[in-house]
């Protein structure tokens, strides 16, 4: 073989061997069209990762100091129809004064009624001594409160907050029915009774099955200036002082109801709405935001992905505290407004721990399902 054809035949691998390690040292350039393609699919992902899935029952998501491994609770409701809004207004209770009393006062209670002309807020009245005292109110914050003697004698003998030191509450818990009624039967008379006058109480967050012995071992006769009081002490215990204690939760159209303007300030879980029922009826309640609902528009819901996403952007990151999301719940959060006015709107409650060095609270973040907006008392 000559040297001429040698050299040639070098020439021309050499020539293929660099063109294939020019290839190997670069990424390949995509076309225009792999370009556009691969935009859109992005843009499929994040249009589906917006979408509302009323199908999800379990979101985990983990970054820096945000963990969440949560149950997803949507009502059937929501899975089932749309979500609309509601504007409120007072309900109109002094229209049925004389109903109610007949409904929820003691038949040897004789009331004040006191209430301006052409207002929907009422106060019936007697507070002569604490074993007769009788409160039945709606006031201009739409709270509708019953406040009795009897009341106040129960409520000495238990401590539901749980960092207390004096919490027993979990005493009240040992059993489930009373001798007078059953603990379900007990409920939905409570949600029959005040569903006449337009408080719609749904499930039940909490119930204390207080029966007297407990209640008289437990009472409790200091005051307020952390003194003994004798005269707090109730007389005599019997049956009929067994008494349910309900912590329920208002609903619309069927979605539980949170009143984060009152929850957000370290009230109890269902502590917006709580009712004390034995069998003489009625002892006690104080339910937070009761409104007269007028349905508005149906929304659009943001997905619990977007509602995830505003969380990070607000707490990721926060140097020594961390976040832990356990439950995501669907409700409808009661936003007040201007002359006693209020709104209902959708809302993502998760459920969080909040922990640092050396403090641990449990905390409700509450993510408008709208517009993604962080809701904060």
């Amino acid at each position: 073989m000559s040297k001429k054809k040698l050299s040639l035949r070098f020439i021309i691998l050499y020539a293929i061997l660099g063109v294939g390690l020019i290839s190997c040292g670069r990424e390949e350039q995509p076309s225009s069209l792999d370009t556009e393609k691969e935009s859109k699919t992005k843009a499929v992902q994040e249009s589906e990762r917006s979408i509302f899935d009323s199908s999800v029952t379990t979101f985990t998501r983990e970054e820096e100091n945000i963990s969440i491994d949560a149950d997803v609770v949507i009502p059937d409701t929501v899975k089932e129809k749309p979500v609309y809004c509601a504007s409120g207004e007072p309900l109109p209770l002094s229209e049925m004064s004389e109903e109610m009393k007949n409904d929820l006062l003691p038949p040897d209670i004789s009331l004040k009624f006191d209430h301006d002309e052409n207002s929907p807020f009422f106060s019936l009245e007697n507070l002569e001594d604490i074993d007769h005292a009788f409160v039945l109110a709606y006031n201009n914050s739409c709270e509708f409160i019953i406040n009795s003697g009897l009341y106040q004698h129960y409520t000495n003998c238990i401590v539901t907050e749980t960092f207390a030191e004096e919490y027993n509450a979990d005493l009240y818990q040992k059993k489930e029915n009373l001798d007078f009624m059953s603990q379900a039967d007990a409920a939905d008379t409570v949600r029959r009774l005040f569903k006449k006058y337009g408080i719609n109480l749904g499930e039940v967050v909490t119930a204390y099955v207080m029966d007297h012995e407990t209640m008289q071992q437990e009472e409790d006769i200091i005051d307020i200036s952390g003194e003994a009081d004798p005269s707090l002490k109730k007389e005599s215990w019997s049956s009929a002082d067994d008494t349910y204690y309900f912590y329920f939760r208002q609903e619309y159209n069927g979605i539980p109801l949170i009143y984060n303007l009152y929850a957000g300030q370290g009230f109890e879980d269902g502590e917006e709405a709580t009712v004390m029922l034995n069998q003489s009826g009625i002892v006690g309640a104080g339910i937070q935001g009761c409104y007269a609902w007028t349905q508005t528009d149906a929304v659009d819901l943001i997905s619990l992905d977007k509602a995830a996403d505003t969380l990070f952007q607000n707490y990721k990151g926060l140097v020594g505290t961390s976040y832990e999301v356990k439950r995501i719940s669907f409700m409808m959060d009661i936003i007040p407004g201007k002359d006693n006015t209020a709104e209902l709107r959708p809302v993502w409650v998760f459920d969080t721990t909040v922990s640092g060095e050396d403090y641990s609270f449990e905390s409700k973040m509450v993510i408008d399902a709208v517009n993604g907006l962080e809701l904060t008392v």
